[in-house]
């Protein structure tokens, strides 16, 4: 499984630093909102490494920072 996004105009922080609608000013993370989603700033979540595993029940997958600033998911 592989799914891919650009970082422009995703949750989070836009192009020009600011915060996104996805995530208030001043905090990393948001409660989930009304539709069941939780937003995380990817920064937060990688922590300065370029890839990190995610354990979903009996399954790993690894989510990487490619070279060009996308993100890709594999299982």
């Amino acid at each position: 499984m592989s799914s891919q996004q650009n970082g422009s105009g995703d949750h989070g922080l836009d192009v020009a630093g600011a915060p996104s609608p996805g995530l208030p000013a001043g905090t990393n993370t948001a409660p989930v909102d009304g539709n069941g989603i939780r937003y995380v700033r990817s920064a937060d979540l990688f922590a300065g490494a370029r890839e990190v595993v995610i354990q979903h029940e009996q399954h790993r997958y690894r989510l990487k920072i490619t070279s060009r600033g996308g993100m890709i998911l594999n299982k």
